[in-house]
């Protein structure tokens, strides 16, 4: 199926943003490291709150196109589509 195969890669762009698998319903988790580099200079602290917005925005997309990419595999098992890779 390619929907699963867009579903997998997504999988995998998700881990790639966050290091960790997507496990429906949680959220992923702060690194102590990203905790250590915020208690820096003001102006450093101004870069790394700006780039790790835009990493939890990241984030948010590829989790709802998980979401959104895992409901249509489900409606089209439900509809008995076949596998093919």
């Amino acid at each position: 199926m390619v929907e699963v195969n867009v579903l997998l890669a997504l999988k995998k762009q998700y881990k790639d943003l966050t290091g960790e698998d997507f496990v429906p319903g949680q959220q992923p988790k702060k690194s102590d490291a990203a905790g250590k580099a915020a208690k820096k200079s003001s102006a450093e602290e101004t870069v790394k709150t700006n780039s790790t917005a835009a990493s939890d925005a990241d984030v948010k997309l590829v989790k709802e196109q998980i979401e959104a990419q895992g409901q249509k595999v489900r409606e089209m098992k439900a509809a008995g589509g076949t596998k093919v890779t």
